[in-house]
C-alpha cells in the first residue's frame, strides 16, 4: 500500500503518462521502476527470516513428512503474495487512472518482476536456513536491493539489464522484447539455483560451494551475452503506434489513443501555420505529425511533412509555439545564439508566441536579461520595416546564424 500512495503522489501526476497518448508499455515499466527494488528486499528479508524461524524450532530435525519444496511452498506464498500486490498496485492505478488498457508486450517488465520476487525469496530463503536469521534478514534485504538500485550507476551498461532493476521506459513505438525480460530472469534463477545446490546437494561443502559459484558465472555470461551492445535503452523492440487524423492542409495526426484528438489541435496548429505562411516562414505543410509516435528518434520534418509533440505541447499550453519553433530550420545543425535568438524571437512575435518563447528562454539556467532586452530592441525595429523588409531580415538571419563571425 505504501508504494501504490508513493507512486500516486510522487511518480503518477506528471510521469505516469508523459508523452500523453496513453503508452501503456511506458506506463508499466515507470510504475515499477521503484517498487521493484524495495519488492525484493522485502521479499528476501521475509524469506530469511521466515527459514530461521523454522530453524530455531527444529522443524528440519523431525520426521519428514511433507517434501522440503511443499514447506519452503508455504512458508514463502504469504510474504510473495503481499510483494507481488506491492509491485502489481502501482501499475494498476497507472492504467485505471490513464483509461488505457495494456497488451501482452505492456505487461512483459510485470512478469519479470513476478518471476524475480518468488526467485529472491528462494535465495532469501536458504540464507536464513545456513545463517542466523539475525544476520541474515538484514544482509539480504540490504544486499538485494543494492544489486538491483545500484546497477545504474556501476559497472558495466550490460550489468543494469541483467540485474532486472527497470530504469528506462519504452517510450511510445517501443515495448519491452522477450530477451529484455528474459536476461534478468536467467541471472536470478542461477542465483537462486546456486542457493538450492548449496542447501541440497548432498556432496562436500567445497564440492557445493564450487558447484554454486560454476552456475552463478555460466547464467551471468550468459545474461550478458544476451544483452552485450544493447546499450542504455537496448532490448527493446518497435512495435507501430495506432494514430488518428483530421482535416485536410495541414492533415493533423496524433496516437488513436491520444486523450486529445487531432480535430482539437487543428484549429491552433492551422492558425500558427497561417501566420507562419503569411509571415514568409514556411509554406504550409500537407501534414504534421506528433512526434510522440516516432519513437525514441522521431524522423526530422520536411517541408511536406512536420513532426512536432502535438500532445504533450498542448497540455503545457505551448502547441502554437513548438509548431513556430519547428517551422524555423536554420541550415546548420548549430546556429549562432545571438542570430538563432533574435530570428526566433521575431518569428514568435509574428505568431504569437513570444510568451511561451520567452518562459522557454528564461528557463535556461544561462538566460541574461540584458541581452534579450537588447534582442527584444533590435525586433521591434525589424517589426517596423514593411513586409519585404521583414522577410528579407529573417532569411539573411537564417544564414548568419550559420556564418563564422557574424554577429546580430
Amino acid at each position: 500500500m505504501c508504494f501504490t500512495v508513493y507512486y500516486y503522489v510522487d511518480v503518477a501526476a506528471a510521469w505516469s503518462d508523459p508523452h500523453g497518448i496513453g503508452w501503456a508499455p511506458g506506463m508499466v515499466a515507470t510504475a515499477l521502476g521503484t517498487p521493484s527494488s524495495y519488492c525484493t528486499a522485502f521479499v528476501a528479508v521475509m524469506a530469511a527470516w521466515e527459514a530461521g524461524r523454522l530453524a530455531r524450532g527444529g522443524f528440519w530435525e523431525l520426521a519428514p513428512a511433507r517434501t522440503r519444496a511443499h514447506v519452503v511452498a508455504r512458508q514463502l506464498w504469504p510474504g510473495v503474495a503481499l510483494a507481488w500486490l506491492a509491485a502489481v498496485a502501482p501499475v494498476a492505478v497507472s492504467l485505471v487512472q490513464n483509461r488505457t488498457v495494456p497488451d501482452g508486450w505492456s505487461l512483459l517488465p510485470l512478469g519479470t518482476v513476478l518471476v524475480d520476487l518468488v526467485l529472491w525469496a528462494v535465495v532469501g530463503f536458504v540464507a536464513g536456513t545456513k545463517v542466523s536469521p539475525l544476520i541474515a534478514a538484514p544482509a539480504m534485504g540490504v544486499l538485494s536491493f543494492l544489486l538491483l538500485a545500484t546497477s545504474v550507476a556501476v559497472g558495466p551498461v550490460w550489468w543494469r539489464q541483467v540485474a532486472g532493476c527497470i530504469v528506462e521506459a519504452p517510450v511510445p513505438g517501443e515495448t519491452y522484447s522477450v530477451a529484455a525480460a528474459a536476461a534478468p530472469v536467467l541471472f536470478t534463477v542461477g542465483l537462486a539455483g546456486a542457493a538450492v545446490l548449496l542447501w541440497t546437494l548432498a556432496a562436500p561443502r567445497t564440492v557445493r560451494v564450487v558447484a554454486a559459484l560454476a552456475l552463478v558465472t555460466a547464467v551471468t555470461f550468459g545474461a550478458s551475452r544476451i544483452v552485450d551492445g544493447w546499450g542504455y535503452f537496448g532490448g527493446m523492440r518497435t512495435q507501430a503506434v495506432p494514430t488518428s487524423c483530421a482535416g485536410h492542409a495541414p492533415e493533423i495526426c496524433v496516437a488513436a489513443s491520444s486523450k486529445a484528438g487531432p480535430g482539437s489541435l487543428r484549429a491552433e496548429v492551422a492558425r500558427t501555420v497561417e501566420r507562419l505562411q503569411s509571415a514568409g516562414v514556411a509554406q504550409p505543410p500537407a501534414k504534421v505529425i506528433d512526434s510522440a509516435t516516432q519513437g525514441r528518434y522521431p524522423q526530422p520534418s520536411s517541408a511536406k511533412t512536420w513532426y512536432v509533440p502535438l500532445t504533450s505541447s498542448a497540455r503545457k499550453g505551448e502547441l502554437g509555439y513548438q509548431v513556430m519553433r519547428d517551422a524555423v530550420r536554420f541550415p546548420c545543425r548549430a546556429p549562432q545564439q545571438n542570430w538563432a535568438r533574435a530570428v526566433l524571437a521575431w518569428a514568435a512575435e509574428r505568431t504569437g508566441q513570444t510568451t511561451p518563447y520567452e518562459k522557454a528562454l528564461r528557463a535556461d539556467p544561462f538566460f541574461d536579461d540584458l541581452v534579450w532586452q537588447k534582442d527584444r530592441q533590435q525586433i521591434d525595429k525589424v517589426l517596423q520595416l514593411p513586409e519585404s523588409g521583414q522577410r528579407t531580415w529573417f532569411a539573411h538571419g537564417l544564414v548568419a546564424a550559420c556564418a563564422k563571425g557574424k554577429t546580430a
